[in-house]
């Protein structure tokens, strides 16, 4: 039977080099991996979204209570642009008192209904903000 050389198995520098890179890869890909995973147990989708969603209601609630909010002013500002062309009317004239005295009764008739409506809108305010009316 014929004599099988082996190769000499003599370590060189070279070898230790690469065995020592090997090993720092190694590692650094087994850190990486464990520390994405980490990351990805902290953040999870579902419960961004649901946050968001969350949110997205209470944007969408305040742009209600605004828009409410702006229905008043302008219900307000034809109030008193009424008011006022009647009192322009009276002071032109001098002689309308009659549309003076139904003016004055729609103008009150508003501020009640008006009174009642804030109390609505603040109500639904502090319901948005939790029972907080800030």
């Amino acid at each position: 039977m014929p004599e099988v050389k082996l190769p000499d198995a003599t370590i060189t520098l070279d070898g230790i080099l690469y065995i020592f890179a090997v090993a720092v890869a190694v590692c650094v890909a087994i850190s990486s991996i464990y520390k994405g995973w980490e990351a990805l147990k902290k953040i999870s989708v579902r419960d961004r979204v649901k946050a968001l969603e969350g949110r997205l209601d209470k944007v969408e609630a305040r742009l209600q209570l605004g828009d409410k909010r702006f229905e008043l002013q302008s219900d307000d500002m034809g109030a008193m642009l009424a008011t006022q062309q009647a009192l322009l009317v009276h002071f032109i004239t001098g002689n309308d008192h009659a549309k003076l005295k139904d003016e004055l009764q729609n103008l009150n008739n508003y501020m009640n209904q008006r009174a009642t409506r804030v109390i609505e809108y603040a109500n639904q305010q502090e319901q948005q903000n939790g029972g907080n009316n800030t």
